[in-house]
């Protein structure tokens, strides 16, 4: 067996609940952007006045530069916050795709197996806990953990074969 595959199933389940708060994080951040709107941004740009200082400038009249400036800033607003948005999904199907992943090929473990790795990992409960319900001694815990990462670690590298 792959010794490095048996580290990265491994490390999956052992991040599983990491992996899920950053999804809902994600999730949260898509559904509700921090951005300023188009409209804020053109009125305190186009509408902003300096101190009446400046050389040549007429009180209550607005620069035609000002008003392109702030037209081009909304343009660049508007990319940076699709870039943002861009990158929150790519990061959230990523880490979606992951977890989907783990969580079937769980399922395809025998159903001993299966409720060990979903008692221990995806809900996180301590292995004393874990063994109680699942009616063993927490030593045959480990070992039934033990077989489902085995078993896990060749459908990883099954799929890897062919991806």
């Amino acid at each position: 067996m792959d010794n490095n595959m048996k580290l990265r199933v491994t490390h999956l389940l052992e991040t599983c609940q990491e992996r899920r708060r950053k999804i809902a994080l994600l999730h949260y951040e898509l559904d509700h952007p921090a951005r300023t709107s188009e409209t804020e941004i053109i009125s305190a740009m186009a509408l902003g006045h300096g101190d009446g200082s400046g050389g040549g400038h007429v009180d209550g009249r607005i620069s035609d530069k000002t008003l392109y400036i702030a037209l081009n800033y909304q343009s660049k607003a508007d990319k940076l916050n699709a870039d943002i948005k861009e990158e929150i999904v790519v990061q959230l199907v990523e880490l979606e795709q992951e977890q989907a992943r783990l969580e079937y090929y769980t399922s395809l473990l025998e159903k001993r197996q299966a409720l060990v790795i979903c008692l221990a990992y995806f809900e996180g409960l301590p292995w004393d806990e874990v063994a109680k319900k699942a009616g063993v001694a927490v030593r045959t815990a480990h070992k039934i953990k033990n077989q489902a990462l085995d078993q896990l670690v060749k459908m990883y590298q099954f799929t890897g074969q062919h991806s």
